[in-house]
Protein backbone atom coordinates (compact mmCIF):
# COMPACT_ATOMS: atom_id res chain seq x y z
CA UNK A 1 0.00 0.00 0.00
CA UNK A 2 1.43 3.46 -1.07
CA UNK A 3 2.54 5.79 1.89
CA UNK A 4 -0.22 8.58 1.79
CA UNK A 5 1.16 12.11 1.28
CA UNK A 6 2.01 14.18 4.20
CA UNK A 7 -0.21 17.37 4.00
CA UNK A 8 1.30 20.93 4.64
CA UNK A 9 -0.40 21.25 8.37
CA UNK A 10 1.76 17.49 8.70
CA UNK A 11 5.07 19.06 7.39
CA UNK A 12 4.67 22.63 8.53
CA UNK A 13 4.72 20.81 12.27
CA UNK A 14 7.61 18.73 11.38
CA UNK A 15 9.54 21.80 10.06
CA UNK A 16 8.62 23.68 13.13
CA UNK A 17 9.93 20.70 15.65
CA UNK A 18 13.28 20.77 13.70
CA UNK A 19 13.54 24.35 14.72
CA UNK A 20 12.79 23.81 18.16
CA UNK A 21 14.90 21.69 18.21
CA UNK A 22 17.79 23.82 17.35
CA UNK A 23 16.50 25.97 20.17
CA UNK A 24 17.02 23.11 22.59
CA UNK A 25 21.24 23.13 21.32
CA UNK A 26 21.50 26.77 22.29
CA UNK A 27 20.50 25.50 25.68
CA UNK A 28 23.04 23.10 26.15
CA UNK A 29 24.86 25.91 27.13
CA UNK A 30 22.88 26.53 29.97
CA UNK A 31 23.47 22.15 31.10
CA UNK A 32 27.25 22.25 29.91
CA UNK A 33 28.77 25.70 30.06
CA UNK A 34 32.58 24.36 30.33
CA UNK A 35 31.92 21.35 27.75
CA UNK A 36 30.49 23.95 24.85
CA UNK A 37 33.19 26.38 25.63
CA UNK A 38 35.80 23.27 25.04
CA UNK A 39 33.87 23.15 21.51
CA UNK A 40 34.46 26.66 20.59
CA UNK A 41 38.38 25.81 19.87
CA UNK A 42 37.88 24.50 17.08
CA UNK A 43 35.54 26.65 15.34
CA UNK A 44 37.72 29.52 16.01
CA UNK A 45 40.69 27.26 14.42
CA UNK A 46 38.98 26.74 10.98
CA UNK A 47 37.25 30.34 11.06
CA UNK A 48 40.69 32.04 10.85
CA UNK A 49 41.49 30.06 7.78
CA UNK A 50 38.11 31.02 6.35
CA UNK A 51 38.36 34.31 7.22
CA UNK A 52 40.86 35.10 4.56
CA UNK A 53 38.96 33.83 2.14
CA UNK A 54 35.84 35.92 3.22
CA UNK A 55 38.20 38.75 2.64
CA UNK A 56 39.09 37.98 -0.65
CA UNK A 57 35.81 37.62 -1.70
CA UNK A 58 34.73 40.86 -0.27
CA UNK A 59 37.61 42.89 -1.44
CA UNK A 60 37.04 41.31 -5.51
CA UNK A 61 33.50 41.30 -4.99
CA UNK A 62 33.18 44.83 -6.86
CA UNK A 63 35.21 44.59 -9.95
CA UNK A 64 33.81 40.71 -10.36
CA UNK A 65 30.10 41.56 -10.16
CA UNK A 66 31.16 45.03 -12.40
CA UNK A 67 32.17 42.28 -14.99
CA UNK A 68 29.70 40.23 -14.95
CA UNK A 69 26.96 43.22 -15.11
CA UNK A 70 29.43 44.44 -18.10
CA UNK A 71 28.54 40.99 -19.94
CA UNK A 72 25.03 41.13 -19.38
CA UNK A 73 24.22 45.06 -19.72
CA UNK A 74 26.05 46.69 -23.11
CA UNK A 75 25.35 50.32 -21.53
CA UNK A 76 26.14 51.92 -18.00
CA UNK A 77 23.37 53.56 -16.30
CA UNK A 78 20.98 52.51 -13.83
CA UNK A 79 20.37 48.94 -15.06
CA UNK A 80 23.94 48.27 -15.26
CA UNK A 81 24.28 49.31 -11.90
CA UNK A 82 21.20 47.47 -10.61
CA UNK A 83 22.08 44.06 -12.49
CA UNK A 84 25.91 44.52 -10.51
CA UNK A 85 23.81 44.72 -7.27
CA UNK A 86 21.71 41.64 -8.10
CA UNK A 87 25.22 39.61 -9.08
CA UNK A 88 27.15 41.18 -5.81
CA UNK A 89 24.17 39.39 -4.29
CA UNK A 90 24.11 36.07 -5.97
CA UNK A 91 27.82 35.52 -5.81
CA UNK A 92 27.53 36.34 -2.05
CA UNK A 93 24.60 33.43 -1.66
CA UNK A 94 26.85 30.62 -4.01
CA UNK A 95 30.09 31.15 -1.64
CA UNK A 96 27.49 31.02 1.20
CA UNK A 97 26.52 27.48 1.01
CA UNK A 98 30.16 26.46 0.05
CA UNK A 99 31.84 28.11 2.85
CA UNK A 100 29.27 26.95 5.98
CA UNK A 101 29.35 23.64 4.52
CA UNK A 102 33.19 23.14 4.18
CA UNK A 103 33.44 25.07 7.44
CA UNK A 104 31.07 23.11 9.04
CA UNK A 105 33.19 19.82 8.29
CA UNK A 106 36.50 21.23 8.62
CA UNK A 107 35.78 22.26 12.05
CA UNK A 108 34.06 18.35 12.63
CA UNK A 109 36.92 16.90 11.67
CA UNK A 110 39.43 19.32 13.74
CA UNK A 111 37.33 18.98 16.82
CA UNK A 112 36.19 15.67 16.82
CA UNK A 113 37.33 14.58 20.28
CA UNK A 114 35.66 17.34 21.65
CA UNK A 115 32.26 17.30 19.54
CA UNK A 116 32.19 13.32 20.40
CA UNK A 117 32.62 14.18 23.84
CA UNK A 118 30.01 16.88 23.73
CA UNK A 119 27.50 14.49 21.73
CA UNK A 120 27.96 11.55 24.04
CA UNK A 121 27.22 13.89 27.08
CA UNK A 122 23.88 14.77 25.50
CA UNK A 123 22.92 11.07 24.92
CA UNK A 124 23.23 10.28 28.05
CA UNK A 125 21.63 13.41 29.92
CA UNK A 126 18.64 12.17 27.36
CA UNK A 127 18.60 8.26 28.43
CA UNK A 128 20.96 6.67 25.94
CA UNK A 129 24.10 5.32 26.71
CA UNK A 130 24.85 3.70 23.54
CA UNK A 131 28.61 2.10 22.64
CA UNK A 132 30.98 4.21 20.45
CA UNK A 133 31.83 2.38 17.40
CA UNK A 134 34.46 0.11 16.97
CA UNK A 135 36.02 2.00 13.90
CA UNK A 136 39.40 2.90 14.81
CA UNK A 137 40.47 6.41 14.93
CA UNK A 138 42.80 6.82 11.53
CA UNK A 139 39.75 4.51 9.63
CA UNK A 140 37.25 7.25 10.64
CA UNK A 141 39.45 10.38 9.91
CA UNK A 142 39.96 9.00 6.18
CA UNK A 143 36.19 7.97 5.89
CA UNK A 144 34.91 11.42 7.26
CA UNK A 145 37.17 13.19 5.12
CA UNK A 146 35.75 11.34 1.94
CA UNK A 147 32.16 12.01 2.84
CA UNK A 148 33.08 15.27 3.55
CA UNK A 149 34.63 15.64 0.18
CA UNK A 150 31.62 13.82 -1.77
CA UNK A 151 29.22 15.91 -0.45
CA UNK A 152 31.31 19.27 -0.75
CA UNK A 153 31.20 18.09 -4.82
CA UNK A 154 27.77 18.35 -4.26
CA UNK A 155 27.47 21.99 -3.65
CA UNK A 156 29.56 23.00 -5.99
CA UNK A 157 26.87 22.48 -9.08
CA UNK A 158 24.02 23.25 -6.81
CA UNK A 159 25.56 26.95 -5.21
CA UNK A 160 26.36 27.67 -9.71
CA UNK A 161 22.61 26.88 -9.88
CA UNK A 162 21.46 28.70 -7.16
CA UNK A 163 24.04 31.69 -8.33
CA UNK A 164 21.71 31.44 -11.46
CA UNK A 165 18.57 31.68 -9.96
CA UNK A 166 19.60 34.71 -8.04
CA UNK A 167 20.53 36.60 -11.33
CA UNK A 168 16.57 36.47 -11.88
CA UNK A 169 15.07 39.64 -11.59
CA UNK A 170 12.79 40.79 -8.23
CA UNK A 171 12.02 37.26 -7.00
CA UNK A 172 15.75 35.06 -7.94
CA UNK A 173 17.40 36.64 -4.70
CA UNK A 174 14.37 35.71 -2.49
CA UNK A 175 13.90 31.81 -4.24
CA UNK A 176 17.77 31.52 -4.52
CA UNK A 177 17.94 32.20 -0.56
CA UNK A 178 15.13 29.74 0.39
CA UNK A 179 16.44 26.69 -1.39
CA UNK A 180 19.71 27.56 -0.39
CA UNK A 181 18.89 27.67 3.37
CA UNK A 182 17.01 24.24 2.26
CA UNK A 183 19.67 22.56 0.88
CA UNK A 184 22.30 24.03 2.82
CA UNK A 185 20.65 23.05 6.45
CA UNK A 186 19.94 19.19 4.66
CA UNK A 187 23.79 18.79 4.25
CA UNK A 188 24.78 20.50 7.44
CA UNK A 189 22.61 17.73 9.07
CA UNK A 190 24.40 15.40 7.52
CA UNK A 191 27.25 16.16 8.95
CA UNK A 192 25.98 17.43 12.14
CA UNK A 193 24.32 13.60 12.87
CA UNK A 194 27.42 11.45 12.35
CA UNK A 195 28.28 11.42 15.82
CA UNK A 196 25.27 10.25 17.11
CA UNK A 197 24.17 8.35 14.63
CA UNK A 198 27.50 5.85 14.03
CA UNK A 199 26.23 5.17 18.25
CA UNK A 200 23.26 3.83 17.24
CA UNK A 201 24.91 2.11 14.49
CA UNK A 202 24.31 3.92 11.52
CA UNK A 203 28.25 4.90 9.97
CA UNK A 204 28.60 5.12 6.72
CA UNK A 205 26.96 8.66 4.93
CA UNK A 206 24.49 6.29 2.74
CA UNK A 207 22.95 4.75 6.15
CA UNK A 208 22.86 8.76 7.91
CA UNK A 209 21.03 9.70 4.41
CA UNK A 210 18.46 7.28 4.34
CA UNK A 211 17.80 7.61 8.16
CA UNK A 212 17.25 11.25 7.84
CA UNK A 213 15.29 11.05 4.48
CA UNK A 214 12.00 9.27 6.56
CA UNK A 215 12.16 12.69 8.53
CA UNK A 216 13.56 15.06 5.93
CA UNK A 217 11.00 18.19 7.15
CA UNK A 218 12.19 17.89 10.45
CA UNK A 219 15.77 17.46 9.35
CA UNK A 220 15.76 20.90 6.93
CA UNK A 221 13.76 22.84 9.43
CA UNK A 222 16.65 21.81 11.96
CA UNK A 223 19.48 22.41 9.46
CA UNK A 224 17.86 25.52 8.14
CA UNK A 225 18.15 27.00 11.33
CA UNK A 226 21.61 26.31 11.75
CA UNK A 227 22.66 27.57 7.90
CA UNK A 228 21.11 30.66 9.56
CA UNK A 229 22.45 31.08 12.44
CA UNK A 230 26.01 29.97 10.58
CA UNK A 231 25.43 33.25 8.41
CA UNK A 232 25.30 35.98 11.01
CA UNK A 233 28.75 37.41 11.70
CA UNK A 234 31.19 34.54 14.32
CA UNK A 235 27.42 32.85 14.19
CA UNK A 236 29.84 29.56 13.13
CA UNK A 237 32.20 30.10 15.64
CA UNK A 238 29.49 30.34 18.13
CA UNK A 239 26.61 27.96 17.11
CA UNK A 240 29.04 25.31 16.02
CA UNK A 241 29.01 23.45 19.84
CA UNK A 242 25.09 24.53 19.80
CA UNK A 243 24.50 22.54 16.81
CA UNK A 244 26.19 19.51 17.62
CA UNK A 245 24.17 19.43 20.55
CA UNK A 246 20.80 20.07 18.83
CA UNK A 247 22.28 17.54 16.25
CA UNK A 248 22.19 14.79 18.63
CA UNK A 249 18.65 15.82 19.97
CA UNK A 250 17.27 15.38 16.55
CA UNK A 251 18.83 11.99 16.59
CA UNK A 252 16.92 10.94 19.50
CA UNK A 253 13.46 12.24 18.38
CA UNK A 254 13.68 10.33 15.33
CA UNK A 255 12.46 6.52 16.52
CA UNK A 256 13.46 4.12 19.04
CA UNK A 257 17.09 3.40 19.01
CA UNK A 258 16.38 0.07 17.46
CA UNK A 259 15.07 1.77 14.39
CA UNK A 260 17.59 3.76 13.69
CA UNK A 261 19.73 1.12 12.19
CA UNK A 262 21.11 1.49 8.52
CA UNK A 263 19.19 -0.07 5.69
CA UNK A 264 20.72 -3.67 4.33
CA UNK A 265 22.02 -3.44 0.85
CA UNK A 266 19.68 -5.06 -1.91
CA UNK A 267 20.81 -8.27 -3.07
CA UNK A 268 22.06 -8.58 -6.73
CA UNK A 269 19.41 -11.00 -8.45
CA UNK A 270 21.75 -14.04 -9.17
CA UNK A 271 23.02 -13.94 -12.88
CA UNK A 272 21.42 -16.23 -15.36
CA UNK A 273 23.84 -18.78 -16.85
Amino acid sequence: MARARPTVRAVAAEVSAGLRIAWSGLRTWSRSPRLMLVGLVPGAITATVFAIGAVVLVANLGPWSGSLAGALVSSDGWLADAVQVVAALAMLGAAALIGVYTFTAVTLIIGQPFFERLSREVDVRGGFDGADPVEGAWRSLMRGLGEAARIALLTIPLALGLFLIGLIPVVGGVVAFCLGAGFGGWFLALELTAYPLARRGVVPLRGRRAVLAAHRPRVVGFGAACFLLFLVPLGAVAFMPAAVAGATHLVATLGPDRELTEPPRRARPPSEH
